[in-house]
């Protein structure tokens, strides 16, 4: 049985990203393995999640064979992802993405684009409902 990863932490693009790759799993009769942060949510990201319920609650409603685990917060979460990859039997990645000012790619790096790059198996990125592409010049 193949296996996708989600990674997630309370956001519009989490959330997206988990419908995604809760679809994926069924098309392709797999499982679930979710890795959550352990720290808070941040408000303003945590506004896009409409289903208040616990992630696990949610999880069990769809059926699929699933692992939710719980991560530590480290400074880059592309570490915890990049791990889980090489230990477990993963066979694609999924990740929300959203948009981000060029600096604030310099300061903040990118877990997404890390794990693109790094990841030995497929990684999808999606993007929220609500995602507006930034101007072109």
């Amino acid at each position: 049985m193949s296996t996708v990863l989600l990674a997630y932490v309370p956001s519009a693009t989490s959330e997206a990203a988990l419908a995604f790759a809760v679809a994926e799993c069924e098309r392709r009769d797999a499982s679930l393995l979710v890795l959550a942060s352990e720290r808070a949510p941040d408000p303003r990201k945590a506004r896009g999640v409409t289903d208040q319920r616990p992630l696990a609650e949610r999880l069990a409603e769809t059926g699929l064979e699933h692992e939710l685990r719980t991560v530590p917060r480290r400074d880059d979460p592309a570490d915890d992802i990049l791990d889980a990859i090489e230990h477990d039997p993963v066979d694609l990645v999924v990740l929300g993405i959203r948009k981000r000012t060029p600096i604030g790619k310099i300061l903040l790096g990118s877990t997404s684009q890390r794990v693109a790059i790094e990841s030995p198996v497929p990684v999808v990125l999606v993007k929220p409902d609500t995602f507006v592409p930034p101007t072109r010049v």
